[in-house]
């Protein structure tokens, strides 16, 4: 199971085998409850999403590849989704939901705010190199899932401006712009798409030192974001 988990035990989607024997509900008649039915294969539709998703792309996949990689039936899917694309928001929702949870954690733990970035940004890139099939989905695939997945994804990046709130300041310097923010968001974005697209999500964690770099040098300074980075400081 994922390190990564909801409080229910839901692991990032794509963490785990959809179909695996463990997560298999007996044939036939039993006495298991009806909402812990449902909430099993709701789980394992939104694994075989990620999964499938993942090997196929977005476009290529069916309802049916779904189906089959969850071992659920059509009839029960349609009782937890109206459609591919209801699954894939969901798979996107909740992988999104335990990946900023565990980078706000990161980030909120004490320190200057150089290195509260740091961590956050290195827990980011882990997260991502350790399950490359919501990877896949969350980063690649997303930009083609349809108008609603595209505005869960600029909520995403959106929502990582707040981090720079506490961003420190020199007197007498203007405040670095929106745009600037913006900007910098994009580029890391940018590495990371580069990254999973390719099939090398897994290097992503080698990329922290000069992406910390990126990120503080507007604020910091180029010296002292090299320092936190860890990066060589030419004198």
């Amino acid at each position: 199971m994922s390190r990564w988990t909801t409080a229910f035990g839901t692991g990032i989607p794509g963490s785990r085998s959809a179909n695996s024997p463990d997560r298999r509900l007996p044939r036939g008649r039993h006495d298991l409850p009806r909402e812990f039915v449902a909430r099993t294969q709701r789980d394992r539709l939104i694994d075989a999403m990620a999964s499938t998703v993942a090997r196929k792309g977005y476009v290529g996949t069916s309802l049916g590849d779904v189906c089959a990689a969850a071992g659920v039936s059509t009839r029960a899917y349609y009782q937890h989704f109206a459609d591919k694309e209801t699954c894939f928001l969901a798979a996107y929702e909740r992988g999104v939901e335990l990946l900023q949870g565990s980078v706000a954690v990161a980030y909120g733990q004490p320190g200057q705010w150089p290195e509260r970035m740091r961590r956050g940004l290195g827990t980011l890139l882990h997260i991502l190199a350790a399950e490359p099939a919501f990877a896949a989905l969350s980063v690649v695939e997303v930009l083609a899932a349809g108008p609603k997945a595209l505005a869960g994804r600029r909520l995403l990046l959106a929502s990582y401006v707040g981090f720079f709130e506490a961003a420190p300041r020199k007197a007498g310097q203007p405040e670095v712009p929106r745009v600037a923010i913006e900007a910098v968001i994009a580029g890391v974005y940018g590495v990371i798409f580069d990254h999973v697209s390719t099939g090398r999500a897994a290097e992503l964690p080698e990329r922290l030192p000069e992406l910390t770099y990126v990120v503080l040098a507007p604020f910091i300074g180029p010296e002292a974001a090299a320092v936190t980075a860890g990066l060589p400081v030419v004198d």
